[in-house]
């Protein structure tokens, strides 16, 4: 299990490969249990306790079934006031 300063620099990490590559699907991360998958996505969606992926909705998140385990794959989509969106 890593520790939390060095999964705060690898998620600090893959925000800045999204960031570099907007609209791009990353893999992040695979699971063997689907519903730490889905934790995995909630947390990148909603930036909850995890600052690299601030503001929230900045990124896209979605899991993906492999045969054996859960994939974590993720896209930089920005914000609304830097897509030009009023709403």
């Amino acid at each position: 299990m890593s520790t939390p300063a060095r999964s705060a620099a690898s998620q600090a990490e893959a925000a800045r490969r999204m960031k570099a590559a907007p609209g791009e699907w990353f893999h992040i991360s695979s699971h063997p249990a689907r519903y730490s998958a889905q934790s995995t996505v909630h947390r990148i969606r909603t930036a909850y306790r995890t600052p690299a992926y601030e503001p929230a909705g900045a990124f896209e998140a979605r899991t993906q079934p492999t045969e054996f385990e859960t994939a974590v794959y993720a896209r930089y989509v920005g914000t609304a006031a830097q897509n030009g969106s009023t709403t």
